[in-house]
């Protein structure tokens, strides 16, 4: 986004630098995802969660039905697999409810149909 900023700061634009501001704005739109994971808001860290406490509530009961026939290492490898089901889920949820609304970014869009 300095790039963004940086063309709009010219005292003078042309056909070429309001090409180069959205060119900016479409390679950001186009990588925004990247941020989604924080982005999460209190909505979506609450559902994270309580996801996260309903996954390791069936931990639990899958280790205890379970402690009997695991081996040490047959138990570590299934926490290891738990754990990395948990984390997957729970960054998941968190992107799918990730709210990217800012309204500076929004107001950016319409920079160059105002400058024109």
């Amino acid at each position: 986004m300095l790039e963004f900023y940086m063309y709009a700061q010219y005292k003078s634009q042309n056909n070429a630098t309001l090409s180069y501001i959205d060119d900016v704005l479409h390679r950001f739109h186009t990588f925004k995802d990247v941020f989604s994971l924080g982005r999460a808001g209190k909505k979506a860290q609450a559902k994270a969660n309580a996801l996260r406490t309903e996954l390791m509530k069936k931990r639990k009961v899958d280790e205890k039905t379970n402690a009997e026939t695991w081996t040490p290492s047959k138990k570590r490898c299934e926490m290891n697999a738990w754990r990395d089901c948990i984390s997957h889920k729970i960054d998941v949820s968190k992107e799918l409810d990730a709210d990217f609304n800012f309204s500076n970014i929004h107001l950016m869009s319409h920079w160059i149909e105002q400058i024109r």
